[in-house]
């Protein structure tokens, strides 16, 4: 078992399977095989599933305005951790606005730490498992600890 925190771990599923779903791939088809032999437990894929289910997910965003850290966030977000944000950004993982708030809440962080890819990813799957509009009332979409997705 990984010393990660298991939400860390759903936050990297979501990512591959949105990856996936940007190459054109449904959800039905993308290969959960992998993400076995990648060492992720059945409960951890059906929660990731179960978000994206919940939530949705952007597609590939189309919005053409780009980012760029000013001096202060360039010297206390890394470089690959810049990247692992804008990955997740153009994946549709993340919004612009999303974005912001991370930035502004790794930068609250920044007084302790400099911020590589480890606390972006503690930053980003915190923010993501707490945010996004719930189902409509009276629907399901959540999966029960039996079901399966495939």
């Amino acid at each position: 078992m990984s010393d990660r925190y298991t939400v860390e771990r759903i936050m990297e599923i979501i990512a591959y399977v949105i990856g996936a779903r940007s190459k054109g791939t449904p959800l039905t088809k993308v290969d959960m095989g992998e993400l076995h032999r990648l060492g992720y437990t059945e409960s951890e894929i059906s929660a990731a599933l179960s978000w994206i289910l919940e939530r949705g997910t952007n597609d590939a965003s189309t919005d053409t305005s780009f980012r760029v850290l000013h001096g202060l966030e360039a010297e206390t977000i890394t470089p690959e951790g810049w990247g692992l944000l804008l990955s997740y950004l153009n994946l549709g993982f993340l919004t612009n606005e999303d974005v912001e708030q991370i930035i502004e809440r790794a930068m609250l962080m920044a007084q302790e730490t400099i911020i590589d890819v480890a606390e972006i990813r503690a930053l980003v799957a915190v923010y993501v498992m707490h945010r996004g509009p719930l189902p409509e009332s009276g629907s399901r979409s959540l999966l029960s600890g039996t079901d399966a997705v495939n």
